[in-house]
């Protein structure tokens, strides 16, 4: 009784066999996999497989293979057999020879462990919120193409982007967002055929490897599916999502690719797209890679001129238009390169933006600024930049604090110059750190008024001390009628509500006279002057004095 019970508590069945080929014993947990209420000693193998309800559902060919396989694992010894049973489950057979001449047959239902280690390679290869493949199936599926490619063969790699994805995730919140996703990949899949993949990289990037590419033509016309297909709305637990998308492309031989540079192409054609604007897509070029390895090479000087200081503040000076006299600097950072000499903000601050440096430099540009301007007179402003990613980290309102303890400088001599695009993702938030700086006692300006979205609403969110007008407009007045409309609106506006104007880019007289007769408060631009290093502000200063002086 002990032995039985010992036998039937295994979680193997276990049937033993004399050496004609009948039944001696089994255990219970072989009858339980067998779906038999008994098995009678003395039967053979074959005489207990038709007695088994999982197998009699099989054709008779099907019992007579199996019957085959166990008979042909008896002459082997230590044989192993795995087998998916006609109900699904997987079972495997191991098969011992003993001394005597039987066997014993030990046998398992690993179906839990074959469905988990099924599930566990499918996700190793597919993205889990999406069951697309992933980056690693989608190497392989390159890989597959190259061995299997036929010469002349060609295909396509599409990098794809989604266009205002964050700003989903930011106002509805992930789970939505995830949502979004799953319905995105569902749109793709239905854009193309059944042996080209789609798959996701992460985030809101998708890829799709097209194979058997006739001509350029189609993937222009599937790269214009895709990008019209996801510009519909989507209806996501009753939210209403607009989105769009960007494309990067990449054509190549079969027999000549090769998968990491094909991936990285595309994905260089993707960032040229979106550089376009939101909606667009790009076939790869070669210059693209020169292109990104000089930015690279951008980037490594970057970080090395943070640590060797070898960044700058030029200063330029901002006039009164009724009196001419000098109100305040603007603070502008250059970057002096030990081998090509200065460089300009905008050749530089936009990489400082995407590679995470914009907090470090803004924060050197400020302190400078502060400090600098404490040695000039007392009603002469500073005015700085502030990126929108500096807006990010909520830090901001205690470094402008801190800047000023150290400086020394009253606050009300200090400005900062946001852009509409800093109030465009993350409105309340951009808003509440604007309120924290003006308790300080700053200033805060709208810089290039006119060129973002919803300016009127952005006014009337913050109360601004002043709006700067963008050169665009400055530029094109005296010979374009609605840059003066714009400008006339601008400087009426800011009269009304109480606000200071400026008007940027001044470069000749006729300018200026125009932004007089449209009473717009001060002006900057190079018909003043251009960036100056401090040691010339003062100078600068004392020399429009004794232009006032003259001229009274």
């Amino acid at each position: 009784m002990r032995f039985k019970a010992a036998l039937d508590n295994m979680n193997q069945g276990l049937a033993l066999f004399d050496a004609a080929g009948h039944l001696v014993l089994t255990n219970q947990r072989f009858l339980d996999i067998y779906g038999l209420n008994q098995a009678t000693p003395g039967s053979t193998l074959d005489e207990v497989l038709r007695s088994s309800p999982y197998l009699s559902v099989s054709t008779a060919s099907e019992h007579r293979r199996l019957v085959k396989e166990y008979d042909g694992a008896a002459s082997a010894y230590g044989a192993k057999l795995e087998q998916r049973w006609p109900d699904g489950r997987t079972i495997t057979i191991e098969r011992t020879r003993l001394v005597d001449g039987g066997f014993l047959d030990t046998v398992a239902d690993v179906t839990e462990a074959r469905n988990a280690s099924a599930q566990i390679a499918h996700l190793a290869r597919h993205d889990a919120l999406t069951d697309l493949p992933n980056r690693t199936l989608l190497r392989e599926r390159l890989d597959e193409m190259m061995r299997n490619a036929r010469r002349g063969d060609r295909c396509a790699m599409l990098c794809l982007d989604l266009d205002r994805f964050k700003l989903v995730n930011d106002t509805l919140g992930h789970p939505i967002g995830d949502a979004l996703l799953v319905a995105v990949a569902e749109r793709l899949v239905s854009l193309v055929r059944h042996h080209d993949v789609v798959a996701r990289l992460g985030g809101d990037e998708f890829s799709i490897l097209v194979q058997h590419v006739t001509s350029d033509h189609a993937i222009e016309q599937l790269c214009r599916r895709i990008i019209d297909e996801l510009t519909q709305p989507f209806e996501i637990a009753g939210h209403h999502i607009q989105i769009g998308a960007s494309i990067g492309v990449e054509t190549v031989e079969v027999d000549s690719l090769d998968p990491d540079t094909m991936l990285r192409d595309a994905d260089l054609a993707l960032y040229r797209a979106k550089s376009g604007g939101r909606g667009n897509y790009c076939f790869y070029t070669p210059d693209m890679h020169v292109f990104a390895t000089r930015r690279r090479e951008l980037e490594i000087e970057l970080r090395r001129a943070l640590k060797s200081e070898e960044f700058e503040v030029h200063y330029q000076p901002q006039i009164e238009i009724g009196s001419h006299a000098v109100v305040g600097f603007e603070a502008l950072a250059r970057w002096y390169h030990p081998e090509r000499g200065i460089v300009p903000p905008n050749d530089f601050i936009t990489v400082c933006e995407e590679i995470g440096l914009i907090g470090a430099v803004g924060e050197f540009v400020l302190m400078r600024s502060c400090r600098d301007a404490a040695c000039w007179p007392e009603n002469v402003k500073i005015a700085v930049n502030l990126s929108a990613l500096q807006f990010k980290s909520g830090t901001l309102p205690a470094m402008v604090a801190r800047a000023l303890r150290v400086s020394g400088l009253d606050p009300r001599r200090l400005e900062l110059e946001i852009t509409e695009s800093a109030m465009l993702e993350d409105t309340a938030g951009v808003i509440k750190q604007l309120r924290e700086l003006k308790r300080l006692g700053v200033l805060i300006s709208l810089d290039d008024f006119g060129t973002g979205y919803s300016s009127l609403s952005h006014i009337r969110n913050f109360p601004f001390d002043r709006v700067k007008i963008d050169q665009s407009f400055v530029r094109d007045l005296g010979t374009n009628s609605d840059s003066l409309a714009i400008v006339r609106a601008v400087t009426g506006l800011c009269g009304s509500l109480g606000i200071m104007s400026t008007a940027e880019g001044v470069e000749t007289l006729d300018q200026l006279n125009i932004l007089v007769a449209e009473k717009c408060d001060s002006a900057q631009g190079y018909y003043f002057s251009r960036p100056v290093p401090l040691a010339d502000t003062l100078p600068f200063v004392s020399r429009m004095l004794a232009l006032q002086s003259r001229a009274a």
